[in-house]
This record gives C-alpha cells, structure tokens and sequence, in this order.
C-alpha cells in the first residue's frame, strides 16, 4: 500500500514493488546504454536511502516504481508479446482487477475508490472491458508485468532458501484496508457498514477502530470461501508456513457502526444478541431500556460544559424528554462521528463524544441489542436498582455462554477451510481477550498459538506468576518479542516484569538490570528450552549477541507501537545489512550453539 503498514495493502494477492530487486529484473539485465543508466541510477538511490537510520517508505516507493514504469516503456512492445507473461496472467484472476484498480487510482489521483466518478462499483464484465480497451492496454499490461517479475522473484528466492533448509513464513492479515482492489472489485463478500477494531483493553480505554469492513462470512460461503483459498494459493507460492493475523477474528470479530470512532461503541459479530422481548421478561421496562441504549444528558450538565452556546447546541443537537430538564440524541445522530462537523472547539467535541459514548446496551438493529463492553461504567447503570443489576447481568452472562458456542462452530468453519486447502504450516496470533473456545478448536485443528513470555503469565493468581516454559502448548510459537512489542532489551531495561522472568527462569543470581550479550544468551538458552514445538527471534533480538553491533537507543528498534501514526512505526533498519551478517563469527557462531539444540526436533 501507500503506507508503510503491511496491514493497509491495497490488494490480498498483489506483491509490494519496494521489497523487488529492480536490478535483477530481466530487463535490466542486458548492456544495453538504457540498462546501465538506469543500473547507475538504483545504485546512486540506493547508497543515498540506505543512510538514514529508519527507511524512508514513501521515497523508496515512489522511486521503484518511476524505474519500473521507465522499464516498462522501454520494453512495452516485448512484454505485451510476452506468451509467459500473458500464460500467467491467465492463470492469475486477481490480477486484472487490481490492474485496473491500479490504474484508476493513478487517473484519480491516488484518491480512494470511494470518491471516483466512474466505476465505483464495478461488475466483473466491467471490469473486464476496462482492461481490454485498447486505450488502456498498457496502462493495465504494466501492473500485470510488474507483479509477474515480483511473484518470480519471490518465488525463486523461496526456493533457493528452501534448497539451504531455510523456510519461510509469511504473515496473513485477516482483514483488507476499504480502500482496496478487493473490496472494490467484491463488494458483496464484505459488510461495510461495520468496521473492525478491538475492545478497551489496558492499553487503550476506549478501543480501537482499525476503519476496516468486516467480512460477509454467509456471502463467502456462498462463494464456496473461493477468495480465501485462492489468498491460500496465493500465499502458499512463496511460504513454507503462514501466520493467521488477528484469529480470534475468525471466531467473531468486534466490529463497530461505520458512523462511530471510538472502539468502545462496538459488539462481537457474531453473537448470541439480546432481544427487547428477553430485556422486559428480565424486568427492565421500555424507559429504562431506552435509560440504558440512550445516553440522558441534564441541561445542567449542557450549561455548565458550554455556557453561552448552550441554548443554541441544545436546539441542534439534542431532543428533550417532555418538560424536563432532560435530553437525548436525536436518532438522525447515527454516530461520534457527526460532532466532527460541528463548528466548536475540539474540546467541545470531545465533550459531545463522552456523553455520546456513555450507554450499557447498544441497539444492533430494531430492537436487538448488546451490551457495551463496559457497561457497568454507564453512569446511569448505578442508578439501577440491585434487583435489576442483577437481572440484567444475570442475562448478559447467559448471552456470553450461548456466544461462547456460537464463536466456537464459527472458528472451526472458517479455520477448516484454511487448513484443508494449504499444505503450509498453519500459526495463529491469538492475543488479546481470548474467548474459552479458541485454545480447544485451535489444538482439534493442529494449529499453532502465539506465546509472548512477557504476558504468558496465571493473570488471576496472587503476583501474576509466570507459565513456566515447559508448560507452554506443543502447539505453539514462542516469541520473546514480536512486531507490536518492545524489543527484548527494552523491555527487560525500561519496562516492568523482566526481574521476575529473570527468577521463573531458574537463576538464582540477582537479576541483571543490563541486557548484555553474555545475559541474552543465557535467557535464549533457557527460552529455547520451551515446549513449544517452535521458537522466534526477531532480528534485533539476535543483533544484541554481538557487542560489536552498536546497541540501538530505547524504542529506536522497535517497528511498531499499535494505536499510533507515527513515520518511525514500519520503518525499522538493521543495522548491519543481510549480506554481512555472515561475516559475523561471533554472532553466527552464537545462534549455531543454540539452535543446535532444537535441530533435532520436527513440527
């Protein structure tokens, strides 16, 4: 994509230009005056790219594909008379519609599908008209050829790594950015007016909203799941084993109104709602149904938050209850979203937003409800009487229990058609609030989980002990440190919970405060003795075995902090390039010593 998340790409299937190596593409190949030109150009770029201390994305991106539309150009007449090309391409149907896609957006300026005056919502013949006029033929023909030379080069190097005992595993993002080839060309297999996110959690109070549109999983079945497998197929070109990102998602996913913001407005999907008919035989009447769905805000309250301009929002934003001193939110507010329009001070919407937000139960659809997922937190949930307290938490408590199963038949659905229709080794992120279900289908299906030692702990025992090691699942990937986390020796300097790993370790020598190489390889000598069938290092964890590497400033190796835009998020740099880490004696000779170990074992 335009970003440098790999989790807002613009298509399921297509391949990143920034990860190609231009200069070994065929068409650079020759000693023709134009090949060395532009060999000395990617040379020129690369020495001033590789300077910085985070990559530059966007000026990477951008330059990549300026020489590969000089490439293409140059070479147009040969590559349309390509017959591998065109076999492939054949053999590809993804790849028409994101070229044509791709050339729309480049007509539109880079604008979302969205906001195009044509073909906003195309047929599948459409589409195909579009990439066969003869006005467009090039246009189309180089994003075809462009993903043919990336899918060879990435297939060629899967193999050669392969040849060396070397496997690769890809990650597999659940959902697809709005802005997208596939949303755009399949519409129908997504519901877009809902958006993903995840609930409150410690680390954000109210959700988030990752804006992506939940999938249509009636219309996939429908579909015979054939985007999913042909994702499978796809994905399965280049690795040797996939990581399911986000898998509670495949179990149900808390998803949120496309006319809301904050994640805290949102509800499982799917779930075991809760009817009107169930809420008056729990004895809650239709006020105090409507005292729980809809935020009630004192005209007091409006006084004292706005002053003078009090009289003047309370007309334009709020409906009042009869003769009181009492308002509501009109329904022709569908969401958080409508107080950004308003002209007033930020503060003033961030006001509106909070009172909006404030509601135990939200209505899914006519008279169908759930419950907020802190909706004790409700200010006028304390104004309830015990009896009804109880009588509603008694209800949503049954409501979870009848959602647990529903979760469970609807993750062993959708993770049995991605088992049964690819040979690559199936691992699972399954982090966060994790529903009861997950553990069980995930081992029935041979499914590996994810075990960040950092947070595998007895949460609900006294001191929050460690798990130890050898009690992790034999059916698991253990991480110290992933994407979305510190690294290693951040944590274990700056953060909390390192000391007592130190001691669940075994040692029994005051904890060392410093993460040195000579500590870091004791802690991966003990990790690696683990259950787990498999176990990770990121690169910056393995960099710290060798003094010789400068160690990196607090948070300046991490590549990203989740719930954040920021340029240094997806932009991290090794610090030594791949190529001379084999000139590294002392760290290879590290990593040999404690692989050796685990050579032996078989997934």
């Amino acid at each position: 994509g335009y970003q440098s998340s790999p989790y807002s790409a613009l298509s399921a299937f297509a391949l990143n230009p920034v990860y190609g190596r231009l200069q070994d593409f065929p068409e650079l190949k020759d000693d023709s005056a134009f090949a060395n030109q532009l060999q000395k150009r990617l040379l020129e770029k690369a020495a001033e790219m590789n300077q910085p201390v985070r990559i530059n994305y966007a000026e990477i991106r951008r330059f990549k594909l300026e020489i590969l539309q000089e490439v293409y150009s140059h070479h147009a007449a040969a590559i349309k008379a390509d017959p591998d090309l065109q076999a492939w391409i054949a053999s590809s149907p993804w790849i028409i519609p994101y070229s044509v896609y791709s050339v729309l957006k480049e007509q539109n300026e880079q604008k979302s599908w969205l906001h195009w005056q044509t073909m906003q919502d195309p047929c599948k013949e459409s589409i195909q008209e579009r990439w066969s006029h003869p006005d467009l033929i090039d246009n189309h023909h180089f994003y075809a050829w462009m993903q043919y030379r990336l899918e060879t080069q990435l297939t060629e190097v899967s193999r050669l790594a392969a040849a060396k005992g070397v496997f690769l595993k890809g990650d597999l993002p659940i959902l697809m950015n709005d802005d997208s080839a596939d949303v755009w060309a399949h519409r129908s297999l997504f519901i877009r007016r809902l958006r993903a996110g995840a609930p409150p959690d410690m680390f954000s109070a109210s959700g988030q909203n990752w804006d992506f549109p939940i999938y249509d999983w009636d219309s996939m079945a429908n579909a015979d799941f054939s985007w999913w497998k042909a994702r499978l197929q796809q994905a399965d070109k280049f690795y040797h084993a996939y990581r399911i990102d986000h898998v509670l998602g495949f179990f149900r996913i808390w998803s949120i109104s496309e006319h809301n913001r904050a994640g805290s407005l949102g509800y499982f999907f799917p779930s075991a709602f809760i009817a009107r008919e169930e809420l008056l035989q729990h004895g809650l009447n239709p006020d105090r149904i409507r005292w729980l769905a809809e935020p009630h805000i004192k005209g007091e309250q409006i006084r004292q938050a706005f002053g003078d301009l009090a009289p003047k929002l309370i007309s334009a934003v709020f409906e009042q209850i009869e003769n009181q001193d009492l308002y509501v939110f009109p329904h022709a507010i569908h969401g958080d979203t409508f107080f950004d329009t308003l002209s007033i001070t930020q503060e003033h919407k961030d006001i509106f937003k909070s009172w909006f937000q404030d509601r135990a139960l939200i209505e899914v659809e006519d008279d169908i409800f759930a419950a907020t997922w802190h909706f004790r937190e409700c200010s006028r949930y304390s104004m309830l009487s015990e009896n009804e307290k109880s009588n509603f938490e008694r209800l949503i408590d049954n409501h979870y229990g009848r959602s647990e199963a529903i979760w469970a038949e609807h993750g062993r659905r959708l993770l049995s058609v991605l088992r049964e229709n690819t040979n690559m080794l199936t691992c699972a992120e399954d982090l966060g609030a994790v529903p009861e279900c997950v553990p069980q289908v995930l081992s029935e299906l041979k499914i590996l989980g994810l075990r960040i030692p950092r947070w595998t702990r007895e949460w609900n025992l006294p001191g929050e002990p460690y798990i130890d090691l050898q009690d992790y699942p034999a059916l698991s990937v253990c991480a110290l440190s992933v994407h979305d986390t510190s690294t290693t020796k951040e944590w274990w300097e700056q953060e909390q919970g390192a000391s007592d790993f130190w001691y669940s370790l075994g040692f029994k020598e005051p904890f060392p405060g410093q993460f040195t190489d000579s500590v870091a390889m004791r802690v991966y000598e003990a990790l690696l003795k683990t259950a787990a069938n498999a176990c990770m290092f990121q690169v910056q964890d393995l960099l710290v075995l060798d003094p010789s590497v400068p160690p990196a400033k607090p948070g300046e190796d991490r590549i990203n902090v989740p719930g954040t835009v920021a340029d240094s998020n997806w932009s991290y740099r090794m610090p030594v390039a791949v190529e001379d880490l084999g000139e590294r004696p002392a760290l290879c000779n590290r990593i040999k010593t404690l692989t050796a170990g685990r050579a032996k074992r078989t997934l």
